[in-house]
């Protein structure tokens, strides 16, 4: 993931480059997998992805834990970062939306 860009979001910044995650300026520690889920969906604000798809993406090359691990891995990222960022789309999957995400969306139309 080198290269990559850096996200920022009203008070989250995530560098993939250094592979860390900034909550008001401090490093929240997050798992490869969850460093990878949490990058990926913010990296498509606005996009619902499966549980499979997520996995697919954080973990290409790991078949033990299966795409039901994704579901405790959001919650850990959500515990973590205490922001209301990942959203459940029912009988569906998850979603990264932000205020500033959504009030640029909103001013779009």
């Amino acid at each position: 993931m080198t290269g990559m860009a850096v996200l920022h979001y009203d008070n989250l910044c995530i560098d993939p480059n250094q592979r860390r995650v900034y909550v008001n300026g401090r490093v929240v520690e997050m798992t490869t997998m969850e460093f990878n889920i949490l990058y990926h969906l913010a990296s498509h604000p606005g996009w619902t992805f499966t549980r499979e798809q997520l996995y697919q993406y954080a973990m290409p090359d790991v078949f033990a834990a299966g795409p039901e691990s994704v579901t405790s891995r959001i919650y850990k990222i959500r515990k973590k970062l205490n922001m209301d960022v990942i959203h459940t789309i029912h009988r569906y999957g998850y979603r990264f939306e932000t205020v500033s995400y959504t009030h640029l969306r909103a001013h779009e139309t």
